[in-house]
């Protein structure tokens, strides 16, 4: 092989094999190296910037895999099956040892996934970092491994809804940089444990199947005007979510998955396949994705999340009450067709408080086309004859009537969120947010359960008019302190007991 080379040539070829193949075992004893995450796995792992993430999956997504994967490159300073210079290999990781938490249920699911010293099955921890990086193991009363300590200084403890539910106290101590909740937990536990996470500023994720516990939804997607959930209490875009699916996993086979979707319920297939927590099956829009419908950055040529640029077309509806609030919808649309829902009013108020505090500052100085009212606007006081409608008119927000055509609505919804670069939904709209990861049919009725489902028909209502650019032309003036389309201010359709005047406005 080497006939003819000079012993030089013949060391140097042999001392650079001997380098090859220690590099080879290096990376064989380095499971984190060849770690390959399949597409969802990584848009979890590169949404690393934000402060909560969450990932609802069916079984065998493959999420815990993904969650002990993000755990090892915290514990390790970094997601080394990235390219080096990839933004991604160290976004939000700490550049210092770090201090995680993992929850799960029991010590068993523990034993299983990180920490099984078993030679036929070792768990994960073992299998994704490097030979002796874990240089100290501490047990606990049952024998199993409950904290693990790593060269470099970053340690990992495990704690479990069993544990908690025999000390509750014993998790009020501890400060952490990462928390891991890896299947549902009781509310109560995550508050216990998250409060050590406010001194580091420290970070959570959530991979589950989302069998139970639908309060961790709720604190992704938290009801408008709660202050009870800590992402209320973050900067907006502090969130991120996506919904996996079993069918995201590429090395199942379909043989396999028809199988055991055999097995369940079609409540359970709606979980257990589709991700969808098991206390909303039969949610409406499937189709709506967090991750892919949700800004996380303010689009260019915005001022904020709350204002489009002022020659955009604004398109509002409004679902008012007389005694659960008001529900006001604000829509924009790009000049490449993009659709924006960018604002949202959910108050408990007078008309007159709608109008003058809500609604009109919204629409100063906009390009407004239409704004879209629930037909019970139009029905008639049976001792003064007036309606909403005039109400609304009185106070210089001139409406028209919506349609009620709900499936075709549904429908139309649907339709919108499937189709790509279309539809996008601004992360301040909180009711808009919690409305639709709850908006489900009603198990009795060809219809969606009636209730928290405001903003969902003021969606359809304005996406059944089919929202287009329309450019501002010299057609579109100042009326008053507000922008109205002509087409939009109707005087002749008011009643007139109205009684206003062009003065008037």
């Amino acid at each position: 092989m080497y006939d003819g080379a000079s012993p030089e040539l013949v060391a140097l070829k042999r001392r650079r094999l001997r380098l090859l193949q220690q590099k080879a075992a290096l990376v064989k004893g380095f499971g984190l190296l060849n770690y390959v995450p399949h597409p969802k796995q990584e848009r979890f792992h590169r949404a690393g910037g934000f402060k909560r993430r969450l990932v609802t999956a069916g079984n065998r997504f493959g999420k815990s895999h993904m969650g002990c994967a993000e755990d090892c490159a915290w514990l390790f300073g970094e997601r080394v099956w990235l390219p080096k210079g990839d933004p991604g290999r160290t976004l939000g990781i700490p550049r210092r040892p770090v201090k995680g938490l993992v929850i799960t249920v029991d010590w068993d699911k523990v034993d299983e996934i990180w920490t099984s010293e078993r030679g036929d099955k070792p768990g994960k921890l073992w299998q994704l970092l490097p030979k002796d990086f874990v240089i100290g193991r501490k047990r606990n009363h049952s024998g199993a491994i409950a904290n693990v300590e790593c060269a470099n200084g970053s340690t990992l403890t495990f704690d479990t809804v069993k544990s908690w539910k025999a000390n509750p106290l014993g998790s009020e101590s501890s400060d952490w940089d990462f928390i891991h909740v890896d299947e549902p937990i009781p509310e109560k536990m995550w508050k216990a444990h998250s409060r050590g996470l406010i001194d580091a500023g420290g970070s959570a994720w959530f991979t589950l199947t989302p069998l139970q516990e639908v309060w961790i939804l709720d604190m992704f997607f938290p009801k408008s005007g709660s202050r009870r959930n800590i992402p209320q209490q973050a900067e907006e875009g502090s969130r991120w979510a996506i919904r996996g699916t079993m069918h995201d996993n590429p090395t199942l086979s379909e043989e396999g998955k028809a199988e055991y979707i055999r097995t369940l319920t079609p409540e359970e297939v709606e979980c257990r396949v589709h991700g969808i927590p098991l206390e909303l099956a039969g949610l409406v829009y499937k189709e709506f994705d967090f991750d892919k419908h949700v800004l996380t950055k303010v689009p260019l040529g915005w001022e904020s999340y709350r204002n489009p640029p002022k020659d955009w077309p604004i398109y509002v509806a409004i679902d008012p009450h007389p005694r659960t609030p008001h529900a006001v919808l604000f829509l924009t649309v790009s000049p490449l067709g993009q659709k924006f829902f960018y604002d949202e009013v959910f108050r408990r108020c007078l008309t007159s408080e709608l109008c003058t505090e809500e609604i009109r500052p919204r629409l100063l100085g906009r390009h407004v086309i239409f704004i879209k009212c629930d037909p019970i606007a139009y029905t008639p006081n049976p001792i003064t004859g007036e309606t909403i409608e005039d109400d609304f008119a009185r106070h210089k927000v001139f409406v028209e009537k919506a349609s009620k055509a709900l499936t075709q609505g549904i429908l139309k919804t649907k339709e919108e969120y499937g189709k790509e670069d279309n539809l996008y939904v601004c992360p301040n709209m909180e009711e808009y947010l919690y409305e639709v990861q709850r908006y489900a049919w009603d198990a009795d009725k060809e219809k969606p359960v009636d209730k928290d489902d405001h903003m969902m028909e003021n969606q359809y209502r304005l996406l059944l008019e089919d929202p287009k650019w329309i450019a501002r032309s010299s057609d579109s003036g100042p009326v008053g302190d507000m922008v109205i389309d002509a087409a939009s201010l109707r005087l002749h359709d008011l009643d007139d007991s109205v009684n206003l005047s062009l003065n008037d406005i």
